[in-house]
């Protein structure tokens, strides 16, 4: 979609954009985002679907922001304009602690990578214990999915074997994978609150790199929490998962005795969840990311 066309969907609803404000960021699998600033000098955030499927979970995440925006201290976004063509919402503090430069891949930093501010760690820590601990009943009739602490092993072996069903898994793998369900010593017993994908892209900094807020929110649930910390070890390693746990644990997240082994696990599976988008969305590119990922030992 072009620039005069996102425009001119922003108009149908009442919103004019100054066009030489625009900037599209083009990073993003389910949607294009784009900044741009209104008459009146408001800055905007725009998400335009990439396709059809992309609307998905738009009607939950609404519904899960709108409960959100009310009940924790950080910022989320609240959406002015939601269609099936158009999300905008008003851009929010902060600035993402990186995005990704299509063009190489990698992700351009607003902060130390080498060596994270402890006001990141702390602040970082401090948001996600405070949506992890959050009451779940508040979003009982959201429509997200919700699996109880006790049913997560069971859920996790039907995504296993449903993901079987389509694509060929490394045996070493598989057996990782079988062995982790196994071990029931390191799971959690509860569950939370989950944004789902907490990437740095996704995580908003002021200039003290201090955490103001987290934003796109289309996999919200409440489930194993585990999942918000493998972007992190990813990207910071075993230290600065720690370091973040550390934090976490002292802000109030709760914690147990295998967590850090258990989300070194689910991020060893995560090529599951790479797997389900590409069954769901149909996207070429996003299978055969899916084959190499299932196709490799880890």
């Amino acid at each position: 979609m072009k620039q005069s066309e996102i425009i001119h969907l922003a108009k149908q609803e009442g919103l004019l954009l100054s066009e030489e404000s625009f900037k599209i960021n083009e990073s993003g699998v389910d949607f294009r985002v784009a900044h741009a600033t209104d008459l009146q000098g408001e800055k905007w955030i725009l998400r335009i679907p990439r396709q059809k499927e992309s609307m998905r979970h738009a009607i939950i995440e609404k519904r899960a922001l709108d409960i959100l925006s009310g009940n924790v201290t950080f910022q989320v976004p609240r959406w002015s304009i939601f269609t099936d063509q158009l999300i905008a919402y008003q851009q929010l503090d902060g600035v993402p602690a990186a995005t990704i430069d299509m063009e190489q891949q990698v992700y351009v930093w607003e902060l130390d990578e080498q060596n994270p501010p402890e006001e990141f760690y702390r602040s970082l820590g401090k948001a996600m214990a405070e949506l992890h601990t959050l009451d779940t009943e508040l979003l009982k009739d959201a429509g997200i999915t919700i699996i109880e602490g006790k049913d997560m092993r069971a859920a996790m072996k039907e995504r296993m074997n449903r993901i079987k069903q389509h694509f060929d898994i490394h045996p070493a793998l598989w057996e990782r994978w079988e062995k982790w369900l196994a071990n029931e010593q390191i799971w959690p017993a509860h569950s939370g609150v989950r944004h789902g994908d907490l990437h740095p892209g996704h995580i908003l900094i002021n200039e003290e790199s201090a955490v103001t807020g987290f934003i796109d929110w289309t996999e919200v649930s409440v489930g194993d929490v585990s999942f918000d910390f493998t972007a992190h070890l990813q990207i910071f390693g075993k230290e600065g998962l720690q370091k973040l746990l550390d934090a976490y644990g002292a802000a109030g997240g709760r914690t147990w005795s295998g967590m850090a082994a258990h989300i070194e696990e689910v991020k060893a599976a995560g090529a599951i969840v790479v797997a389900e988008y590409a069954l769901v969305s149909g996207l070429d590119e996003m299978h055969k990311m899916a084959i190499q990922m299932l196709g490799a030992s880890e």
